[in-house]
């Protein structure tokens, strides 16, 4: 089984690809979060592989992802492969690290962990990339996804302990985390400008379903995960946060197909 969360459909094609070809099945967490149990326990199969992939926020995995593995529990369990592929626009801090220990105090062992670049969609602090440098990132994780997949097929280990991490890498990951959390989490920022036809796609799309429609406009509570869904997959463009977004493109992963017309 695999689970995984997305808000702009990098990680969901990546949790599509790996589980076409491992032939798991898919679990998203924002849904099964939604269910608001104290505890997710799961059936696991003889040998049934247990997967993780979702976006990197801030060197670290997103509070929703921590939250849910703290509280998932799987009966059956006796060592199964277990793996994360993570999704990120350029580098990935110790997030192996930080999930290895993440694990262990489950009493679980993570045996693989890897990395996927893909095009930059946190619009509210920075550009999209250019069309060249997406199209060059997304052709890049199509070779790199078959080297990932063929590497749990054949249930590929990661020595945590002998990978070298740099001082500027548990900054990154362990402190600045908590900075980001802190500081970028509000969401009195966003608004729907003129160009909203009260279509709802945002309500559907939020996974904390922080967003309700007050007469014909989206208006947010406070809980977000900053995931850009809402303000990405607007089809008119019509939500901005602050003054950052007015004059920037949208970004939803095109290897989706016809995801983003749901």
């Amino acid at each position: 089984m695999i689970f995984y969360y997305s808000g702009t459909g990098n990680s969901l094609w990546v949790a599509k690809e790996i589980g076409k070809y491992q032939d798991e099945r898919l679990i998203d967490i924002s849904l099964e979060l939604q269910k608001n149990k104290e505890e997710y326990v799961y059936e696991l199969e003889k040998k049934e592989k247990i997967g993780f992939v979702f976006p990197t926020y801030s060197w670290a995995p997103p509070q929703i992802v921590e939250n849910f593995i703290k509280k998932v529990k799987f009966n059956g369990y006796k060592q199964n492969y277990l793996f994360s592929v993570y999704t990120c626009g350029t580098d990935s801090g110790c997030m192996s690290k930080y999930l290895d220990n993440m694990f262990k105090d489950k009493k679980m062992e993570i045996y693989y962990t890897e990395f996927i670049q893909m095009p930059e969609n946190f619009i509210t602090m920075f550009d999209l990339d250019s069309t060249l440098l997406r199209n060059k990132k997304l052709e890049d994780a199509q070779k790199k996804i078959v080297k990932i997949n063929e590497q749990i097929a054949d249930g590929h280990l990661h020595v945590f302990d002998k990978e070298k991490y740099s001082i500027r890498d548990y900054f990154k990951t362990y402190i600045i985390k908590h900075l980001f959390y802190f500081f970028f989490m509000g969401t009195t920022k966003f608004r729907a400008d003129d160009r909203c036809n009260s279509c709802g796609l945002c309500v559907k799309v939020c996974p904390y379903k922080n967003i309700m429609m007050h007469n014909g406009k989206p208006m947010w509570s406070q809980r977000c995960t900053k995931c850009m869904a809402c303000i990405c997959r607007c089809p008119k463009e019509a939500i901005q946060y602050g003054r950052t977004t007015k004059n920037k493109g949208r970004y939803y992963n095109p290897l989706l197909k016809d995801e983003n017309k749901k």
